[in-house]
């Protein structure tokens, strides 16, 4: 990677939540300074993994993800750890990082069980859970769980009554929720979260529908490529409309939108973030304008599938970490 960040050294971008068009009348900024986390595969060998992990923390990052599938939905037969054990264990063998899934399974787990599942990771971790969750859509865990597969309007309404259940279960201490799909009758939730008032709850979300979920409940918005066939500019524009989408639904439910972080995970775009310096700042400039302002890359640690838009050494880690996001200004 080479390059300068002149093109984003004043980092305009990073006080736009929404388009310049729109921004003034949706009275949207982005205050705080942009955050910047790995997403790591839950590969063995064990030791190297958690190693790899210490790493991340060392160089400077804000958060360390770990996704929640029951195979890799690329590769099913590639040995793969359950996520939350690893971030357990990453809980016990980091101090600072931010620790978290991208995203919890709604087809593994019941929202009341995921809800307790989040509040004992925090009491690990010292209060460093960030809870992502998603509707989970990938196959696989369908098929080798034996969770029939939903349809999309089933799926959808799924998801509805799952994010709010945990939205109520991470604010009350009892919740009762008698919905179509999920029946939770007094569950309790006891003692107080190490964070507070909660941790970080992040709601994946691409469609209206999910939208407007993640405007009313979540703490944060995540999302990832809109379409792999498109072009850079093509990506970002169409991150920047959900980006918009989410401001509105946020000002129909008298939310601030700039209270709602809104996390992008880079990995299956057409960006070619890490072939040179320019380019990652371009990237990460152009997504900054589209509203983003938690930046999610892909660690390629024992995944051989997802080297293609993904961090694939240490060297190249260590020059995002100590060149690249200090010359952004963070």
């Amino acid at each position: 990677m080479s390059g300068s960040p002149a093109k984003y050294s004043k980092l305009d971008g990073y006080r736009k939540s929404c388009s310049t068009r729109r921004r003034d009348s949706l009275n949207i900024k982005n205050d705080g300074k942009p955050t910047f986390g790995i997403s790591i595969g839950p590969v063995p060998p064990w030791k190297q993994l958690i190693e790899h992990g210490r790493l991340i923390e060392s160089l400077g990052f804000d958060k360390l993800w770990v996704p929640d599938h029951f195979v890799n939905p690329h590769d099913k037969v590639m040995d793969w750890y359950d996520c939350w054990s690893v971030l357990t264990a990453l809980a016990t063998q980091t101090d600072r990082i931010s620790l978290g899934m991208l995203v919890a399974s709604m087809t593994l787990r019941n929202p009341a069980l995921l809800a307790r599942m989040a509040f004992t990771l925090d009491h690990i971790s010292g209060g460093r859970l960030e809870l992502g969750v998603g509707s989970a859509g990938a196959r696989s865990c369908h098929t080798m769980t034996g969770v029939p597969d939903w349809a999309p309007r089933e799926r959808s309404e799924r998801y509805g009554e799952f994010v709010e259940i945990i939205d109520r279960m991470l604010k009350e201490e009892v919740t009762t929720y008698p919905g179509k799909y999920y029946n939770i009758q007094e569950a309790h939730l006891r003692p107080l979260f190490i964070s507070q008032p909660r941790p970080v709850f992040n709601v994946a979300a691409h469609g209206p529908r999910a939208l407007r979920l993640a405007a009313r409940h979540g703490d944060a918005w995540n999302s990832y490529y809109p379409g792999k066939d498109l072009t850079p500019k093509q990506s970002s524009d169409m991150t920047r409309q959900r980006c918009e989408m989410l401001c509105e639904f946020a000002l129909e439910v008298g939310r601030d939108p700039v209270h709602i972080g809104r996390t992008f995970i880079f990995g299956w775009t057409s960006d070619g973030l890490f072939r040179s310096m320019e380019a990652f700042y371009d990237a990460v400039g152009r997504y900054t304008e589209a509203g983003i302002n938690d930046f999610c890359f892909i660690s390629a640690f024992g995944v051989n599938s997802w080297k293609d838009q993904a961090i694939t050494n240490q060297d190249l880690l260590e020059k995002i970490a100590l060149e690249a996001i200090p010359a952004l200004g963070k």
